[in-house]
């Protein structure tokens, strides 16, 4: 008689083989009757489980994400480098961590269209990021209408992408005439500096992160959904133009200066831009949004085109005089110096304060009878007791004047203000061959070659 060998039992709860056979041989399932199913099982509960199966971007909240504060990712330029991606590259620090969805809001809303980038600080003075220092992007409502701000998400090279849910604006509308204030510090920095606080209508939220703003390069824009609201291009030019933007990047503002949007409709290009003192908090009442300057309250009264010096040092030593003429306070922010009577012209340049007091609140702010200077970036020349104002680069209106260039002076407006040299014949006498410059002989003069002469320089007085 066949006996089967012995099977070792490791547990009690094991069911031996050849009893499992036994049980599965064709006699004994036949012993065994499957009922039918005459409804549809419940659906299987959703208890919050992550598709291990999708990619980190669809994973949804907890994979990939580790919200406004993470440390995660490459850093841009945390600790004041330029280390960040190059311009138009990816988000750099912290990743995409998802939309958080648009909570209702239609991105074709007209409201949306109102909002505009208005001032960005990407090299505060110090270390990025840090207490005294954080980067900021302000966003700016001109109203009319109040804009819901679910579904916000901005983007800045080499900043982690944040949106409305992570700086805590769900469910908030920004009013007309109000302001959005975000800033970004390193991530050893306080949390609580990051909370959202309501000040008026000024709105303070900020995120803790290691991708920081570039420097020199960058794009930063805000979007609802898919749809782009506003765009800043800054720095070196793209090797491919961004969507929307039209023409040359802005310059870049340089360490412990911000960018600000000036005065009047938005062109999404440089030409809405200057480079500023930073004022986060106060767009529409500080130097971004001048009064309009009256025919007459603000003259060119000196030009000096060809200082006695080297033709390669002419460019340092240049200057433009100008005098305020009007019993009020005359702004200055906004104001741009060019060389052709049209505002469209290429070379237009923005003015910054650079040094010098005008006598009044604003650093770009004149008092009456009060004298401004305008020079190119590393003017060498005396200013006597003149405020400073320099251009964004290191010459004067295109590349520097000449002895039969037009001056034109425009406000925060795109009004031309005073102007040199637009005569019938500019190549015509008098002209600075001296190697002084030349005066108005009065500043209520009109611009005319009789109200011109030539005389030494006298900057500041």
């Amino acid at each position: 008689m066949f006996k089967a060998p012995a099977i070792p039992d490791h547990s009690n709860r094991a069911i031996r083989p050849w009893l499992l056979a036994a049980l599965l041989s064709p006699a004994a399932l036949a012993c065994f009757e499957v009922p039918e199913l005459d409804q549809e099982l419940p659906p299987i509960p959703d208890l919050g489980a992550i598709d291990t199966w999708a990619g980190i971007d669809d994973a949804g909240p907890g994979v990939g994400d580790d919200g406004p504060w993470s440390d995660s990712g490459p850093s841009g330029d945390s600790a004041g480098s330029d280390s960040g991606g190059g311009p138009g590259g990816g988000d750099g620090g912290g990743g995409d961590g998802g939309d958080g969805g648009d909570g209702g809001v239609d991105p074709n809303d007209p409201a949306l269209a109102q909002l505009l980038l208005s001032e960005v600080l990407a090299d505060p003075d110090g270390k990025d990021g840090a207490p005294d220092s954080p980067e900021v992007v302000e966003i700016s409502n001109p109203g009319p209408l109040p804009v819901k701000l679910d579904g916000l998400r901005v983007k800045g090279t080499s900043w982690p992408t944040t949106d409305s849910a992570k700086l805590g604006l769900e469910g908030l509308v920004l009013e007309p005439g109000g302001v959005l204030v975000i800033r970004r510090w390193t991530t050893d920095g306080d949390p609580n500096m990051t909370a959202l606080v309501i000040d008026g209508s000024v709105m303070w939220t900020g995120l803790l992160s290691s991708g920081a703003l570039r420097n020199k390069d960058g794009i930063i824009t805000i979007e609802f959904g898919t749809t782009l609201i506003d765009q800043l291009v800054y720095g070196l030019d793209l090797a491919e133009p961004s969507p929307g933007w039209s023409g040359p990047a802005v310059p870049a503002s340089g360490s412990g200066k911000s960018l600000c949007r000036r005065e009047g409709p938005d062109h999404d290009d440089a030409t809405d831009w200057s480079s500023c003192t930073p004022n986060p908090g106060v767009f529409g009442a500080g130097p971004t949004k001048p009064s309009p300057i009256a025919p007459g309250a603000l003259q060119v009264v000196e030009i000096h085109a060809n200082p006695p010096v080297p033709e390669s040092q002419k460019k340092s030593y240049q200057f433009v005089e100008i005098i305020n003429n009007s019993q009020d306070q005359i702004e200055l922010g906004g104001c741009r110096i060019g060389d052709h009577p049209s505002i469209d012209a290429p070379g237009l340049d923005p003015l910054e304060y650079a040094g010098g007091d005008g006598g009044c609140d604003s650093p770009t702010c004149l008092a009456p009878g009060a004298r401004a200077i305008i020079v190119g970036q590393g003017y060498l020349g005396e200013a006597g007791g003149a405020l400073v104002l320099a251009t964004d680069d290191a010459s004067i209106a295109n590349s520097g004047l000449t002895n039969i260039e037009p001056v034109v002076l425009w406000d925060g407006h795109g009004n031309m203000v005073s102007s040199y040299r637009l005569w019938s014949d500019p190549a015509g006498d008098p002209l600075p061959l001296d190697n002084q410059p030349l005066h108005r002989i009065a500043v209520d003069t009109p611009d005319e070659p009789p109200s011109w002469i030539s005389a030494p320089p006298t900057p500041g007085y």
